[in-house]
């Protein structure tokens, strides 16, 4: 096994005690888990279920890949994505017919977000030959520093203001039409190498506007972005941003 295999397979045994634990709360005791799991195929005794749910021992590597094909793909461990946000992200309509979210639940919890990040690896939404991740500045930082963390690579931050010290700050408009004024944020140019390939991820889209800056600005670095990413969407108005419509784009949960 190389190096970078056993990074991934050690990293899979750890997010499996994280996900064993998630999807734990479905069941009343370990013994209807472990039934859950012996109709999918998968033997392990209470005990050591028990162990491996508090993070106590660390399954082998076989018995890792019977228990993620196992969780992640029967719906009584409520381990799909989707269900993952809709259990922590609210949404309602507000008194002039607009879509509202409260996400800050599931970005402040840590084992969800990485279980979700860990999840679009695994089911290989995101791709892991992809050199940084960039964001902007606001509550999409928690999501992108998560997966970053997870594919090992550096996440880049775009501001809306040039911070100090930074000579070389290279920037984009934000075109905020029903706004009637433009933006701009900016990253370092040193931040990205010519030729990188970048995923641009988010917590939410609406308009568009502000991720097809985001590509703007990669593309100005001469780097590549090979797709977008977001927790959630709100309606379907980022349909209309003709950057948006030439790169693979994945919303996990769309609100209308």
């Amino acid at each position: 096994m190389s190096s970078a295999d056993s990074y991934i397979d050690a990293q899979e045994k750890l997010m499996t005690l994280n996900l064993l634990q998630i999807a734990f709360k479905e069941f009343e005791t370990y013994d209807s888990m472990r039934l859950a799991l012996q109709r999918n195929g998968v033997e392990v005794s209470i005990a050591n279920l028990s162990r491996y749910i508090y993070g106590k021992a660390i399954p082998k590597s076989k018995l890792k890949d019977e228990l993620l094909r196992a969780i992640t793909q029967d719906a009584k461990f409520s381990l799909s994505i989707k269900k993952l946000i809709e259990n922590l992200v609210k949404h309602y309509v507000d008194d002039f017919n607009n879509v509202r979210l409260s996400i800050l639940p599931l970005l402040n919890d840590s084992k969800t977000m990485k279980a979700i990040s860990f999840l679009l690896i695994y089911k290989e939404i995101v791709p892991r030959d992809i050199d940084k991740i960039i964001t902007i500045e606001g509550d999409g930082v928690p999501f992108a520093m998560t997966l970053a963390h997870i594919l090992n690579i550096d996440c880049l931050v775009a501001r809306r203001l040039k911070p100090l010290g930074i000579d070389d700050f290279i920037t984009s408009e934000i075109q905020k039409a029903t706004q009637g004024r433009i933006e701009s944020i900016g990253i370092s140019e040193k931040s990205i190498q010519n030729q990188e390939k970048l995923l641009v991820v988010d917590d939410v889209i609406k308009s568009g506007a502000t991720h097809s800056a985001l590509i703007e600005l990669v593309k100005k670095c001469n780097a590549e972005p090979v797709k977008l990413v977001f927790l959630t969407g709100i309606g379907s108005h980022w349909e209309q941003q003709k950057e948006l419509s030439d790169i693979e784009l994945n919303i996990l949960k769309i609100y209308y």
